[in-house]
């Protein structure tokens, strides 16, 4: 399947902002309802400009939704030209995936979206036989956010298909059967990039409540996600599935939000215990600053297999940490770093080491709470 349009350069990259923030949107629109604990990736700039593949428990695809989002300068999206053009690239989208080589589960089946978040409007007028006008018209906005394509009225579809056999892309790859799957979507969303991050830091907060005490460093890091993929086109122009350099997988977003939620915790902790932990671990006041940076940054190295000392001192704590006699965070902090020097050893000077021992403790514990 090759389309030299799935490469577009400096100007993908351009767009990759709206597309990612969108791709992130979606997860969050839906949270507790569709991602929550569901097993899927994402792809940005593959196939189309957003996509979703639902997998079961043997990795097989059991349904895909694409997103073809497109942003209006001005006026509303109506049948046109425009329209069809985008339209017939969605549907082309939606052949390819039947002949993907990815493994797909015998009740396989995709969704073809256009999403915008300006509004929809579909809309046509027909002459009767009398050569009255009448309209037919179904507006996909904040009010009706999604519509079935086959659920249209039938002069409305017949509007459409007008606009699409003019193409020959449409008619020779008899994109017609694509039709069934087709969905226009309508979705909430700001229209410049600042206010975008503004309202994905919303749905953060809204969904984690007290689990995220810093929005702002939360996205940035579930953002830091996409950046390999950001960066990453579709070899000789074929997109794939099977691509995994260009998904993301639900594990590495669970995996992120587990940090984020950790490190709120901590964080929240240190800010309310900073004196107490401090004189436990005998932390002097103007070593604070560093220390916070170190435990901070021990959380994101836990996740690297590179960083040895680290997974280490995890393993440590997760080991021993039921056995400490103290009846608070930052005496059980202090036992298991004294036992740690006492039988192991670590490159890491000491204040690195209770940095990290600090983060060990939390991540732990936020382990098991969850």
């Amino acid at each position: 399947m090759i389309d030299q349009s799935t490469n577009a350069g400096v100007r993908a990259q351009q767009g990759f902002a709206l597309q990612r923030n969108m791709a992130l949107f979606i997860i969050l629109d839906n949270y507790d309802k569709k991602f929550k604990g569901t097993k899927y990736f994402l792809s940005i700039e593959h196939l189309d400009d957003i996509i979703f593949c639902y997998l079961d428990d043997h990795g097989k695809a059991v349904k895909v939704e694409t997103y073809q989002s497109k942003k209006k300068s001005s006026g509303n999206w109506k049948i046109s030209p425009e329209l069809a053009e985008i339209i017939v690239k969605i549907l082309k989208v939606g052949k390819s995936l039947l002949s993907d080589s990815h493994p797909k589960s015998i009740n396989y089946i995709h969704d073809l979206y256009f999403s915008s978040n300006t509004t929809i409007e579909l809309s046509t007028k027909v002459k009767d036989v009398s050569k009255k006008s009448k309209t037919y018209s179904q507006m996909v906005n904040e009010e009706n956010s999604e519509i079935v394509y086959n659920g249209l009225d039938p002069m409305i579809k017949c509007a459409i298909t007008e606009k699409l056999e003019i193409s020959v892309l449409y008619n020779e790859e008899k994109l017609c059967e694509q039709l069934k799957n087709l969905k226009f979507l309508y979705l909430d969303f700001n229209k410049t990039n600042k206010e975008q991050e503004n309202q994905l830091r919303s749905k953060l907060e809204d969904i984690f409540q007290r689990k995220i005490c810093d929005s702002k460093a939360a996205l940035d890091s579930i953002f830091r996600l996409f950046k390999k993929i950001e960066l990453t086109y579709n070899q000789k122009s074929i997109a794939r599935l099977s691509d995994v350099t260009k998904q993301i997988h639900s594990q590495d977003i669970s995996n992120a939000i587990g940090v984020i939620t950790t490190k709120s915790k901590a964080f929240q902790f240190w800010r309310d215990h900073k004196r107490e932990i401090s004189e436990k671990l005998e932390v002097k006041p103007f070593e604070r600053e560093s220390f916070e940076m170190k435990f901070d940054l021990a959380f994101d190295l836990f996740k690297s297999k590179d960083e040895a000392e680290h997974q280490k001192i995890l393993e440590f704590v997760k080991n021993n940490y039921l056995s400490c006699n103290g009846y608070n965070e930052d005496d059980c902090i202090d036992e298991l770093f004294k036992k740690f020097i006492t039988e192991k050893k670590s490159n890491l000077d000491n204040q690195t080491l209770k940095a990290t021992m600090y983060a060990a403790y939390f991540e732990t514990i936020n382990k098991m709470d969850d």
